[in-house]
Formats: C-alpha cells, sequence, structure tokens
C-alpha cells in the first residue's frame, strides 16, 4: 500500500484545525462537566484558568490556520518544520521527543487526580493523545528527516496507540482474592473442570459456555497458582493469540519495506482488538492463514479440519469460519482463467461444507465426553428472544448494531472500492461474487447473534465479519490476490484521509480507557475470607450443603476449605437459562430454592429492581431478577454482605416466607 501524501499546506492547515477543533471541543466538554459537578465558574481561578487556555490556544490554532495561506505562511510552515533543518547534533532530541510521545499519555491517564477529574470528558483525552502525536512526530523528523510528516503522524499514533493497550490489562494482575467484574470468577472457574479430579478429588462436568476458552486457561491449574498467575495467563495470553494472527496474515501479502509492515502489523492489531475478538478464536483463524496452500491439498485439507474441530468446540456461529477463510482465500490467489464453474469451485464449496459438517461432528463429541447428559443446553441460545430494537442507537449500544457496524466497517469498503477501481481486469466477476457473499453471510450471522439478549451492548459477536473484512481488504490492497492473469496484484495508494479514517476505529477503541491499579486492604480482605470459612466451617457442622453461584474461584484454588462443589447453578449458566427461559432448568432451580436445598447460598448483593427499556441492559436484568433473584429472595434472607467485594450470603428464611 502506498500513502497519497497530502499537499504542504494541505497537510499544516489540517493539523492546525485539527488541534483547534480539539480545543474547542473540550472547552465545551469541560464547561457541561462543571455545570454537572456545581462549579461556580465566578468563583473558581482553576477552571476558569483552565478553559481560559484552552481557549487561547484553540484561538493561536485558528490564527496559525490563517496565517499558513497568507504572505506569513511561509515563516509559520519554517517555525512548523524546524526539525527538517536541525542540525545532527540535535538528533538525540528526537528519540527523546519520541519517548516522550509514547508513553506520555499513558502516563498522564494512570494519575488518579486526572484520571477522575477528566473523567466522561472524551475530548480532554483526544486532545492529550493528539499533542503527543504531535510531539513524537516532530521527534521522528528529527531523526529521519527524509520520512514524509503525514507517514511520521501515522507511525506515531499508531506506535502511541499500541503501546498504550499493551499497558491497559496489566493493572488487572493482582492478588485480590475476589472476582473483579460479572464473569471473571467464571473464566476462572471452569478451566478447573477440566481436571476436576486433580483439583476437587472427583469428576464433575465439563463446561458448556465457551468451552476452548476456558481450555486454554487450564496451565495454571497443573501446577496449583495463585490468583494472580490466573490473571497474568488470561492476560498474556490474549495478547499473543490475537498479536499471532497478524505474522501469518502478512506473510501473505506483499508489502514492501521493514517499516511499512510493522505498521501495517501494529494497524491489524489494534483493529483486531477492537471487535474485539475473543482470543480462543484466533486459533482457527491462524491455522488456515498459516497452512492453506494452493500448491499442498494435502496440508489444506489438515489445517482446515483442525481449525473446523476447534471452531465447533468454541461457539455454533464459528461453525462455517475456517472453511469460509479458505474459501476466501482461494478465491483470491487462484484466478479463474475461464474454468469450467463446478471444477473451479469443487474445492472451496468442499472446504466450506466439510469443515462446518466437521465442527458440528466435533461440537456433538465434546458433548458426549463433558459428562452433561441434556444436549439442549448447549444449543439454549436458539431459544433466546431477538431484541430487534438493538439494531439503532438504544441505551445498552449507544450506536447501536447497524450504525456501529457501517461507522467502523465503511473505512474498509471504501479501500474495496478503490482498490477494486484501481484493478479493472484483475477480477472475473464470479470471483467477487463469491467474495461478498462469504463476507454478506457472516455479517447477518454475527447480527443476528448481536440481537440474542445478552448481547448487542458492542460489536464483538460481529468478531467472523471483522476477519473476514480484514482478509478481504488486507488482500486487495495490500498486494495479496493474483489477478486473472496470474500475476500477483500491484500495491494500491490511498488518499491519506482514507488512511486516518482507516485508523480511527482501531486507534480510538481503547483510549477511552485510563490505566489504574487497583489496590485494596489485605487486612480487611482477609477478614472477610475468614468470615466466610467460619460460615462454612458452621454449615458443614450441621452437614448442611453450600451453594457459591459465584466466586467459585475461591472453592477451585482452595482459598476456601472444606466445601464440596456443587457444579449447578453457577452465574453464568443460570444468566443462560434465564435468558433462554429453559422451563425445565428454571422449574428444578426454582424448587431446590422452595425446598431450601442449600443451607448457605454464596452471591452476589441481589435486588429485586425492574428496569424499563430505557435503561441499559433492562431484558438481561428482567429476566434475571424474575427468574433468578426471586426464587432465592422468597425463600432465603440475607445474613451478611460484603459490599466492596460484591459478596453477599444467603440463608433459609424461618417461618412464613417474605417474597419481594
Amino acid at each position: 500500500m502506498n500513502i497519497i501524501q497530502p499537499a504542504r499546506l494541505t497537510f499544516w492547515r489540517f493539523i492546525f484545525v485539527a488541534t483547534a477543533a480539539l480545543l474547542f471541543l473540550s472547552v465545551n466538554q469541560l464547561l457541561g462537566k462543571a455545570n454537572a459537578v456545581g462549579v461556580d465558574l465566578s468563583a473558581s481561578t482553576s477552571w476558569r484558568g483552565l478553559l481560559a487556555g484552552l481557549s487561547a490556544l484553540g484561538l493561536l490554532s485558528l490564527l496559525l490556520f490563517a496565517f499558513v495561506g497568507s504572505r506569513y505562511g511561509e515563516r509559520v510552515l519554517a517555525l512548523a518544520e524546524f526539525p527538517e533543518r536541525a542540525p545532527a547534533q540535535l538528533r538525540w532530541l528526537g528519540a527523546v521527543l519520541i519517548g516522550v510521545a509514547l508513553v506520555g499519555f499513558t502516563f498522564v491517564f494512570t494519575i488518579p487526580f486526572l484520571r477522575s477529574f477528566f473523567a466522561g470528558v472524551t475530548w480532554i483525552r483526544a486532545l492529550g493523545f493528539w499533542s503527543f502525536s504531535l510531539v513524537g512526530m516532530w521527534g521522528i523528523k528529527f531523526l529521519r528527516k527524509e520520512t514524509p510528516w503525514f507517514s511520521a503522524l501515522v507511525a506515531i499514533i499508531l506506535c502511541q496507540a499500541t503501546f498504550h493497550l499493551l499497558l491497559l490489562y496489566w493493572p488487572r494482575v493482582t492478588d485480590y482474592p475476589f472476582a473483579m467484574g460479572w464473569s471473571e470468577t467464571s473464566r476462572y472457574y471452569y478451566p478447573s473442570l477440566y481436571l476436576s479430579e486433580k483439583v476437587y478429588g472427583q469428576p464433575y462436568p465439563w463446561p458448556i459456555l465457551h468451552p476452548t476458552l476456558h481450555l486454554l486457561l487450564v496451565p495454571p491449574y497443573l501446577f496449583d497458582a495463585s490468583l494472580w498467575v490466573h490473571r497474568f495467563w488470561r492476560i498474556a495470553l490474549g495478547y499473543l493469540l490475537v498479536a499471532a494472527v497478524v505474522p501469518v496474515l502478512l506473510r501473505r501479502l506483499s508489502i514492501p519495506g521493514r517499516a511499512a509492515r510493522w505498521l501495517t502489523g501494529l494497524w491489524m492489531f489494534l483493529y483486531l482488538y477492537m471487535g474485539p475478538i475473543y482470543f480462543h478464536l484466533t486459533i482457527p483463524v491462524i491455522l488456515v492463514l498459516w497452512g492453506f496452500s494452493t500448491r499442498s491439498d494435502r496440508r489444506t485439507w489438515i489445517v482446515l479440519l483442525l481449525a473446523s474441530v476447534w471452531s465447533g468446540w468454541s461457539r455454533v456461529n464459528w461453525y462455517p469460519m475456517p472453511g469460509l477463510i479458505a474459501a476466501v482465500l482461494y478465491l483470491m490467489e487462484v484466478p479463474y482463467k475461464g474454468k469450467n464453474v463446478l471444477t473451479y469451485l469443487l474445492k472451496p464449496a468442499l472446504w466450506f461444507i466439510v469443515g462446518t459438517l466437521v465442527a458440528f461432528l466435533s461440537q456433538r463429541v465434546y458433548i458426549a465426553l463433558s459428562g452433561i447428559p441434556d444436549s439442549s443446553v448447549f444449543y439454549s441460545s436458539f431459544t433466546s428472544d431477538l431484541l430487534w430494537y438493538r439494531l439503532w442507537p438504544n441505551s445498552s449500544f449507544y450506536f447501536g448494531i447497524v450504525p456501529g457496524v457501517i461507522w467502523v466497517s465503511l473505512p474498509m469498503w471504501l479501500a474495496v472500492y478503490v482498490a477494486l477501481r484501481s484493478s479493472k481486469g484483475d477480477w472475473h466477476p464470479l470471483r467477487l461474487a463469491l467474495i461478498f457473499a462469504a463476507v454478506l453471510v457472516i455479517l447477518l450471522g454475527g447480527v443476528i447473534v448481536s440481537l440474542k439478549i445478552g448481547g448487542g451492548a458492542n460489536l464483538h459477536n460481529l468478531d467472523a465479519y471483522f476477519i473476514l473484512l480484514l482478509i478481504c481488504v488486507a488482500y486487495l490492497v495490500l498486494a495479496g490476490y493474483r489477478s486473472e492473469t496470474g500475476a500477483i496484484a500491484r500495491p494500491v495508494s490511498l488518499h491519506w484521509l482514507l488512511v486516518l479514517a482507516l485508523m480511527y476505529s482501531p486507534v480510538s477503541t481503547y483510549l477511552q480507557f485510563g490505566i489504574g491499579f487497583k489496590t485494596y486492604d489485605s487486612v480487611r480482605t482477609q477478614k472477610v475470607l475468614a468470615g466466610l470459612q467460619a460460615q462454612v466451617d458452621a454449615v458443614n457442622a450441621r452437614d448442611g450443603e453450600i451453594l457459591f453461584i459465584t466466586q467459585r474461584h475461591l472453592v477451585a484454588m482452595h482459598m476456601l476449605n472444606g466445601v464440596t462443589l456443587l457444579p449447578e447453578y453457577e452465574r453464568e449458566d443460570l444468566m443462560e437459562m434465564a435468558m433462554a427461559n429453559d422451563v425445565q432448568s428454571l422449574t428444578r432451580f426454582r424448587e431446590d430454592m422452595e425446598n431450601q436445598r442449600f443451607a448457605l447460598i454464596v452471591v452476589d448483593p441481589l435486588n429485586y429492581n425492574l428496569l424499563a427499556r430505557r435503561r441499559s441492559f433492562s431484558e438481561e436484568n428482567n429476566v434475571w431478577v424474575t427468574r433468578v433473584v426471586k426464587p432465592i429472595l422468597c425463600n432465603y434472607r440475607e445474613e451478611a454482605v460484603f459490599p466492596a467485594d460484591e459478596i453477599a450470603l444467603y440463608v433459609p428464611q424461618e417461618g412464613a416466607r417474605q417474597c419481594p
């Protein structure tokens, strides 16, 4: 890919107007925040000073924008372009500026005061990122004067965003003993079921949800690792597997120059996290991209079958993905050249059909091995409701699925259009039609999955679509396909504005999140653990049963002693039952609550609170409340609560039972 560089005046006008826009948008948002928190601007010199300073810088940027086109323009440009004329002795300054730019944004927003003060002020974060990008751009020009200004800006933006993303999740590696977030305890409990005899001393059924994800998280259980090791393993594995998609895709493309390949790779890495794609789903992608070969059918079939088995163990909507990826690679790399249609399409058709069938059969094998007698629980999503209103902006997803998909993927489709327009004669219509059909099928499947209750809060259920679209754009723009003559395609030149558009969503997605380190009072948490242990011991003395709906990792990692695991009714399983309205399972759960089967229930604090549709995740909340929370609260009472750790203990009600 070549970048059509902006003209000198155009570039600097863009820099000045973009800076001014970010400054004034920040001022406007800060005024709104001041009003929201009740700041009296007439009495607050610090707020007035901040707003005045930002406004003055905005006016200066507009003034420079005006000067660039005037008789003073050359003086302004000479000042802005000083690094091009700087003596060689100042090259060290370039390294300093690049270092500051790479870490500056991330470091500034790790400071607790700034992170809390500017919470919700997204334009300030954007302004900070942009400012450090300009610093880094000048640093690159100090070191490599021949680098075009726009290319230097692109390079530092991608490097800065990647650095921020790579540091973003590490603060979650902590020995804090309780779960952080809705699903964290499930992520560390479910892997233990694969080694249940080792961990619990008896066999238990395997996980129902995301089997391959939890299979990848098993290794820390092999050596009885602490909770912080499990957290470290999960985060490191996520980075490594998502990053591993990049080199196997790049090796199939023709990108001249090491710097161009690195920057393209950074953009791909950011793009893959944008969706985001769950890291266990990268494995079939990696296998097919690495092993697919137009010269060796045997190699292609081996990786296709392996990838299909993994997809079958992963999730239903990924059944066809290995076959579709192989088919798209075939259509990209093998010209039609007037072949018989049936002959030409036989291989990709077989890959798609056989791959999907193998994925289905592999899941049936998993179900047979899992020890779960009722296979219908693996297909609960088929009976859950479709929430059509989430196609459009709503309280659970402010973009909405349709506008969100268009916003994120429109630049990719514009790049496809530019590539096809510049490659007239390279394509037979049959090849293009089938490629677009594959992408459309995957897009529709992802939209349907996103509409299911429990989905639609972001675009992660469209991960297969984004993967396939990335492969198509990479081949078309970065010279990976073969034309009808059999020749490798020529690189495509993209306008600099389109390059910015392609970068926007991948770069901006994670900049809204600051890096905050979780601290906790170890003495207090040890007292909570001791209190939980005392409750467990008291129930054991009465030969009662204990149900951990949440915090099951405490049992799996032996942070509590004397707990006999009851595998049913884990929180994510209960939520799936509620969303799918699994009458049989919910009836059994309700009967267990009414019979007060459990002497103690450990769960997060429960409230009977129904939400209107205008509230975020109202449907999910309401089925949880009516089908899970109500049966508990009608038969159990809160014995103790630890709000700082989101843990509550419930014991059977005595006498006449009270319902909320």
